[in-house]
């Protein structure tokens, strides 16, 4: 009983110093706790735990996420997909504004903001996080039809710093102060770094203008590579 009651206080005194800008605690301390983390998550979050170690060793090295194991999370494919919805919006506008056997260029780009669903091993890498695609098309019209082709450059980055919110919950660790990432690199014994990935993808597609709406067929292709 004393045994449960110390360790419900000890969570308790960990939340309440995740309201804080500093933990008050040693130092040497603060390591262990991130280095046990580390160590024993290798078996659950395999990513999340090369990351925070990156965070302690890597004197704040960027890192290159994979592509693959990035966009195999949904709240990733959700930001990917809004913006090609706003590409294809904006060339179907331009598709109705062309004459007969014009063509026309198109350049843009397009922020979408991500926030991981808490549990995922995306939450324990990066909670909060930004795709930039940025779109590069021509459209050609012959007769009734635009045809449209192009590329889109997809770059997500965040930086990893510990400094975002105030505590986050880590199976059989509770509640852990953002505060112990601030004191570490506070007392150069971890650095933050920039995470970021970047794929490509290519669009093919059809517009027939209309007077009170268009048609179009997009069709978006990812352009592999070896990581992917």
């Amino acid at each position: 009983m004393f045994v449960t009651l110390a360790l419900t206080l000890d969570k308790a005194r960990m939340f309440v110093r995740g309201l804080r800008r500093r933990t008050g605690r040693p130092v040497p301390e603060l390591v262990d706790l991130f280095r046990s983390i580390i160590d024993g998550g290798r078996d659950f979050h395999p990513i999340a735990s090369d990351f925070l170690q990156h965070f302690m060793d890597g004197a704040g090295a960027s890192r290159t996420m994979s592509p693959r194991w990035l966009r195999s999370f949904k709240v990733i494919k959700k930001a990917e997909r809004k913006n090609q919805r706003r590409f294809e919006r904006q060339l179907v506008r331009r598709a109705g504004r062309l004459g007969e056997h014009d063509s026309a260029w198109l350049h843009d780009h397009w922020d979408a903001r991500i926030n991981a669903f808490i549990g995922t091993e995306l939450f324990y890498v990066s909670r909060m996080s930004l795709l930039r695609s940025q779109g590069s098309f021509v459209l050609t019209r012959d007769g009734r039809e635009v045809r449209v082709s192009g590329t889109v450059r997809h770059r997500w980055f965040d930086p990893y710093d510990w400094d975002r919110g105030r505590w986050v919950y880590i199976p059989r660790h509770g509640f852990v102060p953002i505060a112990v990432g601030r004191d570490l690199v506070e007392a150069d014994e971890a650095r933050n770094f920039l995470m970021e990935s970047r794929h490509v993808q290519t669009l093919e597609g059809v517009c027939v203008p209309g007077r009170w709406r268009a048609r179009a067929v997009f069709t978006w292709a990812l352009v592999r590579t070896g990581d992917r």
